[in-house]
């Protein structure tokens, strides 16, 4: 019997061959995972590329409208976020202004109290700040009234003041409430006595000044002369400034120096008077 080839013996199966036909299978197939990859990478990238360019118009007619919208809704937002923001500051404006009144107010009343300090009145051995709460000298009566009373010791004919002279006198007292008779009331008459003439006579309020009553020799008193009280046999405080003697071809008459409109506060002097006054419920 002939003896086998050589190739013949390397081609019978054997577990080195089945290694051998893998080892050279795999080697191929990696080759082939190589070439492909390369060649893909370049293909992918056209086929991007191509896709790209062929899907751009469409895109751009999708996003167009859409950025549109986005555009009109950030807008539309800014307009309400502006709205709120000016409803804030609207808000805070309003408060500003308040602060600022209430501050202006404030400024105002201490300059008005301020000027009660400056005062020229006789030596009183008492003197308290009031505030007008009620004027009723236009309408049914021709007083005023303030929030001070029998509880703070006021007591009638308390000379008023405000920081440009006197205003008027007490008339009645309750516990937290006076009523004040303003010296420009017609009901009102006070004892006055002028500084440079020497003349003794009485000032009767006439809405906007002061007219003389029993004096016979008008022409004897002096123009700009000072007018001030006297003690009217001790129901009233002497020395407290009415006003000044102001003369004309026709007539002589008083302007006092203060006015209700000149201030809301007051200040009234506590004297103790010589007799003591009725009091009226």
């Amino acid at each position: 019997m002939g003896q086998k080839s050589s190739f013949s013996k390397f081609l019978k199966p054997s577990l080195f061959n089945y290694y051998f036909i893998e080892i050279i299978l795999s080697i191929i197939c990696c080759f082939l995972i190589i070439f492909y990859s390369i060649s893909y990478q370049e293909v992918s990238k056209e086929i991007k590329k191509s896709f790209l360019e062929f899907i751009n118009p469409f895109a751009k007619i999708i996003i167009y409208p859409t950025s549109k919208i986005n555009d009109s809704l950030k807008k539309i937002n800014s307009i309400f976020d502006t709205k709120n923001k000016n409803k804030e500051l609207q808000n805070q404006i309003l408060i500003y202004e308040q602060t600022l009144s209430e501050m202006y107010h404030l400024e105002i009343e201490n300059t008005q109290l301020r000027s009660l300090l400056n005062l020229k009145a006789p030596p009183t051995s008492e003197n308290i700040s009031a505030r007008i709460i009620f004027d009723s000298s236009s309408a049914i009566s021709p007083n005023i009234f303030i929030d001070v009373g029998r509880n703070q010791n006021i007591k009638i004919n308390n000379p008023v003041f405000n920081k440009n002279g006197l205003l008027g006198r007490v008339v009645s007292t309750k516990d937290t409430i006076s009523e004040v008779l303003l010296i420009k009331s017609r009901q009102s008459t006070l004892p006055v006595y002028s500084l440079e003439s020497k003349k003794n006579f009485f000032a009767q309020g006439q809405t906007d000044h002061l007219s003389i009553l029993h004096l016979d020799e008008l022409n004897e008193l002096i123009e700009n002369e000072l007018v001030l009280t006297t003690s009217s046999s001790g129901y009233f405080k002497e020395g407290i400034r009415v006003g000044r003697i102001k003369k004309d071809k026709s007539k002589t008459i008083i302007v006092p120096f203060s006015d209700k409109s000149d201030s809301i506060y007051v200040k009234i002097l506590i004297y103790n008077f010589e007799k003591k006054q009725p009091e009226f419920e």
